[in-house]
């Protein structure tokens, strides 16, 4: 044996796959090279070290030297594949999050409760859908939730939710327009798909939104609602925060329905993909 040959850890998981599988083609798979390379690389080995397999009728077995360097194999690749272990359990990793402020009111408690162990969770916000897509694209985030009918090969976009757009304000406002009476609307104006829904909404149903305020930013529209500044039309995930206040309700008009999506996007090559895949799953649940 020539001692001043080193054999790598790659070398070791080969003959490791090589003997309990009982094929180079196996080997070869699960370490992702070719049967030649498997081939070209046992024959370095050999002439460079010893002989490690004896092949007989078909069956792969150890020289008294290839059983040494098997065993040996076992060992270093127990310790190495358990330093591996301590190390990802030791460091934490970063799933960035990307969505505008309103999805992230409705979904940021659940994703940070849904978050694997040793992940930690970063947040950034963004103005549209585009925006968020396009962050996506870059890899300024592993992970985006928004409304837009964006789609590019390698990216899976997963529907989270279906909200109908609702009118709502407080009591006494909703209560006026129900009646017929001019009221001011406060209207998300932003160059995005929710806003291109609204539209679409206000168009098919005659809404009398003369009488406006447009504002890019929806949980102004929240607050400003809130104070009774006007009534808004929202979809039924923000509504339904607003609604947990006693002094806002929903107008009792009968409308035609108009509903928008939620979805989840992250990259099928993001180093991530299984954990958000998870989170993605149970949210889909919640």
């Amino acid at each position: 044996m020539k001692s001043s040959y080193k054999l790598s850890i790659f070398d070791f998981k080969l003959i490791k796959d090589i003997y309990e599988t009982q094929s180079f083609s196996e080997a070869a798979k699960l370490n992702n090279i070719s049967q030649p390379a498997v081939s070209k690389r046992v024959k370095e080995i050999n002439n460079n070290l010893c002989e490690v397999f004896l092949r007989k009728n078909k069956k792969i077995s150890l020289t008294p030297k290839g059983k040494d360097i098997y065993q040996f194999a076992n060992q270093t690749l127990l310790a190495f594949n358990s330093l591996l272990d301590n190390l990802d359990s030791t460091f934490e990793q970063s799933i960035i999050l990307g969505s505008d402020t309103s999805y992230l009111k409705t979904y940021l408690s659940a994703i940070q409760k849904y978050l694997p162990e040793n992940r930690k969770l970063n947040v950034q916000t963004y103005s549209n859908s585009h925006q968020i897509f396009q962050a996506l694209l870059d890899d300024q985030i592993d992970l985006g939730i928004m409304s837009g009918s964006y789609t590019q090969k390698g990216v899976l976009k997963l529907p989270l939710r279906s909200d109908k757009l609702m009118i709502v304000g407080q009591r006494e406002l909703i209560e006026k327009f129900d009646k017929g009476e001019e009221s001011l609307f406060l209207l998300y104006h932003m160059t995005s798909s929710y806003h291109n829904f609204l539209k679409e909404f206000i168009k098919i149903n005659q809404l009398p939104t003369q009488h406006h305020i447009s504002i890019d930013n929806l949980s102004l529209i929240e607050h400003e609602v809130l104070k009774g500044t006007g009534i808004t039309i929202v979809s039924q995930d923000i509504a339904e925060r607003l609604l947990e206040n006693q002094n806002i309700i929903s107008s009792s008009k009968k409308l035609k329905d108009i509903f928008i999506k939620t979805y989840a996007i992250v990259k099928m090559e993001n180093k991530h993909y299984q954990d958000l895949l998870t989170i993605i799953q149970k949210l889909k649940k919640s």
